[in-house]
């Protein structure tokens, strides 16, 4: 009896249609320049791409420095403001912002607020190539 019960059961859950859920895309923005204006730009010929995972602790500072090739930044917790000592040019980026970082100009990031900044990073570099310089104090 109880095996003829399973069976029927089976049999039922068999016959239902599944009930498949479509992945849904939220797109967080589209970006045709960097935080200073500049176009976007991929390097040329081969590309590395390198995904980091960076934290900042609260109230640090980056030391000053620059991006020769594209750098991208989500910012997954803190608050960071961005200056650029080229421009002269400060904004702030919170939670669920992305940063399209300039490149080839002096910056520096500080970790505003009680708590770290988590960025994840993505740069794309020639295969071999780093994509941070520091400037020389």
């Amino acid at each position: 009896m109880k095996s003829a019960a399973f069976a029927a059961i089976l049999t039922l859950c068999m016959a239902l249609p599944a009930v498949a859920q479509a992945p849904e895309a939220h797109v967080l923005g589209t970006y045709e320049t960097t935080n200073t204006g500049q176009p976007i730009l991929a390097p040329e010929g081969p590309l590395s791409l390198t995904v980091s995972r960076v934290t900042i602790p609260a109230g640090a500072s980056l030391p000053v420095h620059r991006h020769p090739f594209q750098r991208y930044a989500y910012v997954e917790s803190g608050s960071i403001t961005v200056r650029n000592l080229d421009t002269g040019t400060s904004v702030e980026f919170k939670p669920g912002a992305t940063i399209v970082e300039a490149r080839g100009q002096w910056h520096t990031g500080t970790a505003m607020g009680t708590e770290p900044v988590v960025l994840l990073v993505i740069d794309q570099t020639p295969p071999g190539k780093a994509n941070t310089e520091r400037k020389a104090p």
